[in-house]
């Protein structure tokens, strides 16, 4: 059964109302600059079920021939919108990997449930290998890669792309993305369930899902229950933790079964990090871009 629009109403309210997504969040002045970094072309992608949405993409400067291109997807619980951030965080990545980054502006869970969002994603996929030899882009060396929400979708994506051949990827990154979404009836039946952390993370799921709790169970969005032999076939992945973060362990042990089943992992927590440090510029984000730069530089298939 859908969500009422009134409890939808309140829910997005509840859910935006963090200073970061009103124009009050204070982004530190050494990044603004890095808008001019790169060259951005905005392009309105065509619907995908029934929905458009954008992609940005940023070429650098410094562009080398045959490049990497990378996608990033925005966290924000699959709720909060793109951000100016997003913005200078992918120009930054795209001058220091000297290649492409295409940034998605998927369609949130207000406006539509899941799975718009990662099909949207998916989409982006075959976009970006379509577009490789245009770009003078390596189709070998295309990753995809998010944070908290967006570091959940490039998993699905990447798992998709695995099973599919729709898009060949060489690296998928997920900065603290939860690899489970479900929670007990019991947490999301009460009108103030929203007050305590859990309640808030069983928000972002309900409305995700529309109220519909066979997709929080969705091997795509939900990678804990994935089959073994769907997490196989991933590809190289680097998993980012932040110290701080409540879903560190929920990340750690997801990156201890990959590795168990053959997948080359690459996992370190970042101590005294707290959720969303890398895309927002705030403590230890120094370190964090340090590893997926490197990583996006040597992956290749």
């Amino acid at each position: 059964m859908s969500i009422s629009p009134e409890r939808r109403e309140k829910m997005t309210k509840y859910l935006r109302g963090s200073s970061k997504f009103h124009g009050e969040f204070k982004y530190p002045a050494f990044c603004f600059p890095f808008a001019e970094l790169a060259v951005q072309e905005t392009v309105e992608m065509p619907p995908e079920d029934g929905y458009g949405y954008k992609v940005y993409i940023f070429t650098a400067k410094n562009r080398t021939p045959n490049c990497p291109v990378h996608i990033n997807i925005h966290g924000g619980g699959f709720i909060n919108p793109h951000q100016i951030n997003d913005s200078l965080w992918s120009a930054w990545l795209a001058d220091a990997i000297q290649g492409v980054v295409v940034d998605v502006d998927y369609t949130l869970s207000d406006v539509a449930p899941y799975p718009v969002c990662l099909d949207q994603c998916r989409a982006v996929g075959r976009y970006v290998y379509a577009h490789c030899a245009e770009w003078d882009c390596d189709p070998k060396r295309i990753s995809v890669g998010g944070y908290s929400a967006g570091g959940t979708l490039a998993m699905g994506v990447a798992m998709k792309a695995a099973q599919t051949k729709e898009c060949p990827y060489c690296l998928v990154v997920n900065g603290y993305g939860p690899s489970d979404l479900h929670y007990e009836a019991k947490d999301v039946e009460k009108d103030d369930y929203w007050v305590t952390p859990e309640g808030r993370n069983a928000a972002f799921a309900e409305l995700l899902t529309d109220g519909d709790p066979g997709l929080s169970l969705d091997p795509f969005l939900c990678q804990d229950r994935a089959s073994d032999e769907l997490l196989a076939g991933l590809p190289r992945t680097v998993i980012c933790a932040g110290g701080l973060c409540p879903f560190r362990f929920q990340n750690e042990a997801f990156g201890q079964r990959l590795a168990s089943l053959g997948v080359e992992v690459t996992m370190r927590r970042f101590q005294g990090a707290v959720h969303g440090f890398i895309p927002h510029f705030m403590d230890h984000w120094e370190e964090g871009a340090e590893l997926i730069v490197r990583s996006i530089r040597s992956a290749s298939l």
